[in-house]
């Protein structure tokens, strides 16, 4: 069975680092081992903490994307 789910995604190249994602969800949200924030790679994302995040994001960097499992 083909479903859908959401996924948050970072733009890097508009991110200005202020890590206000860290502090409001930080099961979501991680800093690397080069020093930049990234989505962890998880099953289901805390759907009201990780919208809480977009709202709060001062530079608009982060959005829901829609991944298609099972795709072709």
């Amino acid at each position: 069975m083909t479903g859908k789910k959401r996924i948050p995604t970072l733009d890097l190249g508009e991110c200005v680092d202020c890590e206000a994602c860290l502090a409001l969800c930080p099961e979501v949200f991680r800093r690397n081992d080069a020093g930049y924030i990234e989505v962890a790679d998880l099953s289901e994302y805390p759907e009201e903490r990780v919208q809480e995040a977009i709202a709060d994001c001062p530079a608009d960097c982060i959005k829901w994307t829609e991944a298609t499992e099972n795709s072709q």
